[in-house]
Parts: structure tokens; C-alpha cells; sequence
């Protein structure tokens, strides 16, 4: 018994320092998520999570994603380009549009599933699309993550970790109702062009943002003081935007799920 818990909490600390977004970070996407949900669909999802708020469950596919019970949810974590930025399913575990197909399908019927199922699914939901926003995880083919860089020529970043959580505590240093207070101003106009498309077009869009961001991160590269200040400025507004994104577009998603006078209504593909 011991011996299982032991494992079970290497299992964990290993999940936490592969977070996407870091705690914060997907705190922040569900809670502006939240503030956009609409009434009917907020109440059929609370009921679901048990009175708690999709913000309270953030994060809990990290800490589930190494037990026994949801190693199958690993893979879900990640989204993929091709080498001309097309969404591609590689390298067997980047599979984070198979597992938001599959929670659309479960909870498209969740008529015939459990409560308790259902409230899974949610939680699964809610991480997932925040995390396809994440520049950590978002692979492109024929490039490597296993790369490092200096900010003021002394401290040692390695790119994977930097978007995974470094890059929150090195720019505002907020909680997360801070980051719906400031990123959540969009129009109605400008939330509704942020949501179209499909998972797919969801998916190369990030693609599309995070390519660039090799091209500035290449491998040793050192970064001046003065380089450190306007690059933190850079990325932070960055992820900033796509934190922004993976709020509303959740929000759509579980709105479209949740509410059945929503339209128009958000379907994956």
C-alpha cells in the first residue's frame, strides 16, 4: 500500500510539471469561460459538477491524467500541426482533437450516461481546449521543444517549461479573476469572430501563432536585459490573447452543449 502511494505521488508530481498554462493559467480560461456562459447553460453544468464552478475542476485532468482510472486522457493534453500547418494526428500521443471529438460525442448524448459520467467529461472538456491554446503544446512537425534559452544572459529557459508556466510568473503575477478583469473587454463582434470555425481551424490557428515564436527562441539563443524586457512584453501579450481565445471559445463550446436555445451552435468539425 505504501509503495502504490509512493507511486502514485511520483506519478503526480510528474503530471505538475507538465501542466499546460500552469494552474493559473487554466484557472483564467475557465473563469472567463464562465463569465460567458450563459445562464441556462451554467446552471445544467454546475448541476453536473455538483454545485462547483468549472473553475474549480481547471486543472483536475493534471492531476488524473497518470492514475490507472485516466491513463487514457494522456495524449489529450496536446494538438498538432504538419510542416505547412495543417492539423495532423502524429506521433500517437498528440491526440487532444481525438479527445475533444470524443467528450463532444459523450456529452451530445449525455442523456444516456450517468451523472458522475457526464461531470467527467466536463472536467476533461474544460482542460483540453485550454490547452490546445497553449504554445507548449502545440507541436508542429520537424521542429523540436528540446531547445534553451537565456533572459538576461544568465537564467536558462527550456522552451516546453517556459510556456508552461515560467512565463505567468514572469509577466503580470496576477490570480485569475485579474485575467478575466483585464483580457475579457472583447465586443460582441469581436467575441463572435474569435469562436467561428471548427476544432480544426481552432487548431491551425495556434499553429499559426506559435510558429513564429521558434524563429525568436532558436536553441542557446541569449537574450540582453533590455532583450528580456521587450521579449517578456512580447510573449505576455501573446499569451495573454490565446488565454482570451480558449476562454471564449469554451465558453462556446459548452454553451452549445448546455444551452438549447444557444445558436449558433458550435459543432468540432
Amino acid at each position: 500500500m505504501k509503495l502504490r502511494f509512493i507511486t502514485l505521488i511520483v506519478a503526480l508530481v510528474a503530471t505538475v510539471n507538465s501542466w499546460a498554462f500552469e494552474r493559473v493559467g487554466h484557472d483564467a480560461v475557465a473563469y472567463i469561460a464562465e463569465c460567458n456562459l450563459t445562464p441556462k447553460a451554467k446552471a445544467a453544468i454546475e448541476r453536473y459538477l455538483g454545485g462547483k464552478s468549472i473553475v474549480y475542476y481547471s486543472s483536475w485532468m493534471d492531476y488524473t491524467r497518470l492514475t490507472p482510472e485516466y491513463k487514457f486522457s494522456d495524449g489529450w493534453h496536446s494538438a498538432s500541426v504538419d510542416s505547412i500547418g495543417k492539423a495532423k494526428l502524429w506521433k500517437s500521443r498528440y491526440y487532444g482533437q481525438v479527445g475533444i471529438n470524443e467528450m463532444w460525442k459523450q456529452l451530445s448524448n449525455r442523456k444516456q450516461m450517468s451523472d458522475s459520467a457526464v461531470a467527467v467529461a466536463i472536467k476533461l472538456m474544460v482542460h483540453m481546449v485550454g490547452d490546445i491554446h497553449c504554445p507548449a503544446h502545440n507541436f508542429i512537425e520537424g521542429i523540436s521543444q528540446n531547445r534553451y534559452f537565456y533572459l538576461n544572459d544568465s537564467v536558462r529557459y527550456k522552451f516546453h517549461k517556459f510556456f508552461d508556466g515560467d512565463l505567468f510568473s514572469l509577466t503580470h503575477k496576477w490570480y485569475y479573476p485579474q485575467y478575466q478583469e483585464q483580457l475579457d473587454r472583447c465586443t460582441k463582434a469581436e467575441k463572435k469572430a474569435i469562436v467561428q470555425g471548427t476544432l480544426v481551424d481552432w487548431i491551425e490557428d495556434n499553429g499559426r501563432i506559435v510558429r513564429p515564436i521558434y524563429d525568436i527562441l532558436t536553441p542557446e539563443r541569449s537574450f540582453n536585459t533590455a532583450e528580456t524586457h521587450a521579449l517578456l512584453n512580447q510573449l505576455g501579450e501573446l499569451q495573454d490573447n490565446q488565454v482570451r481565445n480558449a476562454g471564449y471559445r469554451l465558453a462556446h463550446v459548452l454553451n452549445s452543449l448546455f444551452d438549447p436555445t444557444y445558436a449558433p451552435k458550435w459543432k468540432p468539425e
